[in-house]
């Protein structure tokens, strides 16, 4: 394939059109402005674009590899410092999300990427900075993107290195992608440790996950989350379903349904945020390894009957969480109120969601008169 001009021919706002429908496989849905959640988890709205869609990369699942015969088109540093602080003077944005194709190599690629984020801090830019980096890319920038950047990573795409060479096969697993997520951990942890950051600042390491591009089950993957966890501070994976893209090597595959992404999504919450292990989700799993489409807390609770009822005025925390329809803020309520409770609207007020919560909770001693009549019928 010839190489094609650089596309600024194109109108600004179709470029802009092309490169944030580009991000397909970078953490939002396809809009110029897209929803993320901050470090501290609030949902947050960013202008989300690639720098161009020019890839020398060859992986299998996506739009923009470099042997694809696809429109290719760029925005300069300097367009897209503009477009940012146009959406952002407007209230339409608090940040960027700014991923790329990879132009030469990591390292040009994060160079560029660094350009605009230090363009953007110049000119007096407070809002939310999020990188996607390359595999790949070297220590010494990863340093000068801690910097700049409120949040930044390198997707891991898979759970291990025979798949990952599969559908990514200009890069290594183990030296290009894990090493660079421990190096990041370190840099994060570093940041908060010297310069004392506020959490609502700078996040936790980050990285994405295609769902259903290969074979591997939901078991691997939930493993691999809760071991990122573990291992680098990992704090929100994204989940990316697979969608065949014609004229590349996987487009004869099959359509990831979307409720399995939204599945993981759930299940990375309660591994994060309800103090569960993936030892938890091996009881929710069918034989295959995949998760149903349900709600997994509550697929928990129905395979756990000994563990309930709960009785909302005496339970700890951890049993607290526990109860579908009560999540960490609402559980903390209930524990800070500690004054008997009498009624479900008392419940209501503190944020649980009593349709979900009443078969499985008891208030001063009252509940649902038989469990196992109603776990197999809750919603």
């Amino acid at each position: 394939m010839s190489i094609p001009s650089d596309g600024y021919h194109f109108t600004l706002h179709e470029r802009m059109r092309y490169l944030s429908s580009g991000t397909k496989y970078d953490s939002c849905n396809q809009s110029a402005v897209c929803h993320a959640f901050g470090p501290d988890g609030r949902c947050i709205q960013l202008y989300k674009t690639l720098l161009t869609n020019y890839c020398a990369g060859e992986c299998t699942y996506c739009p923009n590899r470099c042997h694809r015969d696809v429109r290719r088109v760029s925005l300069s540093p300097e367009e897209i410092v503009k477009i940012t602080w146009g959406f952002y003077r407007k209230n339409a944005i608090e940040g960027l999300f700014l991923s790329s194709g990879i132009i030469g190599d990591p390292e040009t690629t994060t160079e560029k990427q660094l350009h605009v984020a230090r363009l953007l801090r110049s000119q007096g830019f407070n809002g939310y900075i999020h990188l996607r980096l390359m595999p790949g890319t070297p220590l010494h920038l990863l340093q000068e993107v801690a910097g700049v950047a409120n949040k930044f990573g390198v997707n891991a795409e898979t759970t291990g290195s025979v798949n990952y060479s599969e559908i990514c096969p200009n890069f290594d697993y183990k030296k290009d992608v894990l090493q660079r997520l421990n190096w990041t951990c370190k840099l994060i942890r570093k940041q908060r440790k010297l310069h004392r950051y506020d959490r609502k600042t700078i996040g936790a390491n980050d990285t994405q996950f295609v769902v259903g591009a290969l074979d591997e089950p939901d078991r691997d993957i939930v493993n691999t989350v809760h071991d990122f966890m573990e291992k680098y501070q990992l704090r929100r994976p994204y989940f990316m379903s697979f969608d065949p893209v014609p004229d590349t090597p996987l487009e004869n595959g099959s359509t990831s349904p979307k409720w399995r992404e939204q599945r993981l999504y759930q299940v990375s919450y309660l591994l994060k945020d309800y103090g569960l292990d993936s030892c938890h989700i091996d009881q929710i799993y069918n034989d295959d390894g995949f998760l149903l489409n349900d709600d997994p807390k509550l697929e928990l609770a129905r395979v756990n009957p000994e563990m309930f009822p709960v009785e909302i005025n005496s339970a700890d925390y951890s049993s607290l969480l526990r109860v579908p329809g009560i999540g960490p803020i609402s559980a903390s309520r209930i524990l800070r109120s500690r004054r008997p409770i009498c009624g479900e609207d008392e419940l209501a007020r503190m944020g649980v969601v009593i349709g979900r919560a009443r078969p499985f909770i008891k208030i001063g001693g009252s509940g649902q008169a038989n469990l196992i009549q109603f776990a197999g019928g809750c919603t």
